[in-house]
């Protein structure tokens, strides 16, 4: 924040003065911008005042393009009124990086407001809006993590979506600039129209996604609830993943993510006859080569949804052995994804601590017995310790893990 102070008042705001209708120009189109979200995955977003702020710093230099981005930011933070320190401490990161990449673009690489001297212009634009990209995501991680909100090794997985996604709105801003320039206020504010037209068809996908999601995952429940044996099955297998994923080092959002792929691995039963599904007794085998289709079933339900793409890898490979002895495809070892190892893991758990039609649940240290044989046959290794801890934190005391394991991400 003193940064922002200091570099503020030593700023040449004669390009502001000078120019006060660009600015209420600017303000308004960076105003509107910042209340235009777009989902690009990963669980971030982007807003339409990226493209905009960088063209005002373009147009009329540093100082111009951080008043605008000032008091735009000012207006939207009084407006939504939530979180207002760590939006505080943005802003002022903010302001620091306005005037550090106008530095590389008209003091370093000499360039011309507006992009006016031609292809030279271009290429430092390309450079600085670089320079932006990169310092705003250092920054704003780095922010994130020192307040505990963010660890910063999900850096690297945020950054992915960023890296695709910032560079054509800068672009757009470069094209703003040189166009307020060159043509006025008409043919910007005409510019704007395919910017809002791409914000209207993603605004209209995250809703169908959503809208996707909800079903999918109201879906999952039908199929618990089903059978009133299994009826907090996928919560309880979901729940203990997303434990054993965060002891073992994944990243915020491959927790996040076993978590929800978790909730539907017995998606596929919705495939299953009743009849089969719901049978009081063991099944014959008959019953069970049709029983072991459903995480095929469940893995091409979900394998064309944007949300979870990748993952449906974990459902089809959930009832695979370490020992290559499993279903459907008998891969064995590491050959079998992480989730899948997981979630076998949580599913066997939590089927044994269930009441069943054909049997009790079975007692814990049972439960934990069973889990201690799968080592190295019907489970990882590896995950065994973290699960068996994370188990055994559910009230159980373990006699040969009184101690948290540690386990490698490499897993």
């Amino acid at each position: 924040m003193l940064a922002a102070l200091a570099l503020c008042a030593y700023a040449d705001w004669e390009p502001l003065f000078n120019n006060p209708l660009p600015f209420v120009f600017f303000l308004t189109l960076f105003t509107v911008g910042t209340f235009l979200h777009i989902d690009i995955g990963s669980s971030s977003v982007l807003t339409l005042n990226d493209a905009i702020g960088l063209a005002a710093l373009l147009a009329f230099g540093p100082a111009f393009g951080a008043a605008v981005f000032l008091v735009g930011m000012m207006i939207h933070i009084i407006y939504e009124r939530r979180v207002i320190f760590r939006r505080l401490v943005f802003l002022s990161i903010g302001i620091v990086e306005f005037f550090i990449v106008g530095l590389v673009y008209f003091e370093v690489l000499n360039g011309y407001k507006g992009l006016a001297g031609g292809p030279k212009d271009l290429l430092a634009a390309i450079v600085a809006g670089f320079v932006l990209w990169l310092f705003d995501r250092v920054s704003a991680f780095g922010i994130l993590a020192a307040m505990g909100v963010r660890a910063m090794t999900s850096f690297f997985n945020k950054l992915k979506p960023y890296a695709v996604s910032l560079p054509p709105l800068y672009i757009w801003g470069m094209i703003m600039s040189f166009v307020f320039h060159n043509g006025g206020y008409v043919f910007t504010a005409v510019l704007m129209v395919p910017l809002l037209v791409i914000y209207a068809f993603f605004r209209n996908q995250k809703v169908y996604q959503d809208t996707l999601r909800e079903t999918i995952f109201s879906l999952a429940k039908m199929i618990d609830a089903r059978d009133s044996y299994t009826a907090l099955h996928s919560e309880g297998v979901a729940e203990n993943s997303r434990k054993i994923a965060a002891k073992i080092g994944l990243s915020e959002e491959e927790v996040d993510g076993i978590y929800e792929i978790s909730l539907l691995h017995d998606i596929g039963k919705v495939g299953i006859h009743d009849a089969i599904l719901l049978k009081p007794g063991p099944l014959d085998d008959a019953e069970w080569e049709l029983m072991r289709e459903h995480p095929i079933i469940g893995a091409n339900l979900v394998k064309n949804l944007r949300f979870l793409a990748g993952s449906c890898d974990a459902i089809r490979h959930h009832h695979e052995r370490w020992d290559g002895k499993g279903y459907p495809d008998g891969l064995k070892g590491e050959e079998i994804p992480l989730w899948a190892r997981i979630i076998a893991l949580c599913d066997a758990w939590d089927a044994m601590r269930t009441d069943r039609p054909y049997r009790k649940a079975l007692p814990p240290e049972v439960a934990l017995g069973e889990i201690k044989k799968g080592s190295g046959t019907q489970f990882d290794p590896k995950l065994v310790p973290v699960a068996l801890f994370v188990f055994g934190s559910e009230g159980i005391e373990l006699k040969e893990n009184e101690e948290e394991p540690i386990i490698k991400k490499s897993v």
